[in-house]
């Protein structure tokens, strides 16, 4: 189907949120959340929707700042949006992003050709709310892309239920190795868990960052993703 534009409301009555979904027409098919970075839902992040939508699964992508500012987005480029971007990141409410995220799951469960079947995936500071989703939702599958304050909250990573994948790029500057290794220990031991290293810097998926962008990385990375998310038709 053509991507469409669907407002969910928020559990806690405070409002609704925009969210953009996409996905087939018909059939049986999972269903997919899809964080943003701190530019909010921008034109990468419907592409990128569509692009995890042809290979079969109901996307929807949340406007995770809605409750800072409704439909924020920002362009890499411009340094007031971008610095903007980075202040929403550190002012967003975590648990009511959280609770958010549960409020779309729960709106996508009700849809007609949905199978059952919920994974999470999430880019930057979508990779960590990815990851707190993770550990405090039911979802089948989480796939967290390069997070950056993952770090802050693995005091929560025994509570991991599903299969949960990383993504990590070894020259990220914005996970430096101190705390990517920080990362890596403490979940080398949680069951379910695999994570990914590449020889990329931070937001090595974004095609629309000439200045971030590895191709090699990128479709390696999206295809361990797609292996993962396959699973979930079964």
């Amino acid at each position: 189907m053509p991507g469409q534009t669907i407002n969910i409301p928020a559990i806690d009555g405070s409002g609704a949120f925009d969210t953009y979904l996409t996905g087939p027409a018909d059939g049986k098919t999972p269903a997919i959340v899809l964080l943003h970075e701190i530019y909010g839902v921008t034109g990468w992040v419907t592409e990128t929707a569509d692009l995890f939508a042809e290979r079969g699964y109901t996307v929807a992508a949340p406007d995770m700042f809605w409750r800072l500012e409704p439909n924020f987005t920002a362009d890499h480029r411009d340094s007031t949006s971008r610095d903007k971007g980075l202040r929403y990141r550190g002012m967003i409410d975590r648990d009511k992003a959280v609770e958010d995220i549960a409020a779309l799951i729960g709106h996508l469960k009700t849809r007609p050709g949905f199978n059952g079947r919920i994974g999470v995936t999430g880019f930057c500071m979508g990779g960590t709310l990815t990851y707190l989703a993770a550990t405090r939702l039911k979802i089948d599958a989480a796939v967290a892309y390069y997070g950056t304050q993952i770090h802050e909250h693995l005091d929560e990573a025994a509570n991991i239920s599903c299969p949960t994948m990383l993504h990590m790029g070894d020259r990220d500057d914005h996970v430096p190795e101190e705390l990517a290794a920080t990362i890596r220990d403490a979940l080398s031991g949680v069951p379910g868990v695999t994570i990914h290293r590449y020889d990329a810097g931070h937001a090595f998926c974004n095609t629309h960052r000439e200045d971030h962008y590895q191709k090699e990385p990128s479709d390696l990375s999206h295809a361990r993703t797609f292996e993962m998310f396959d699973r979930l038709r079964r």
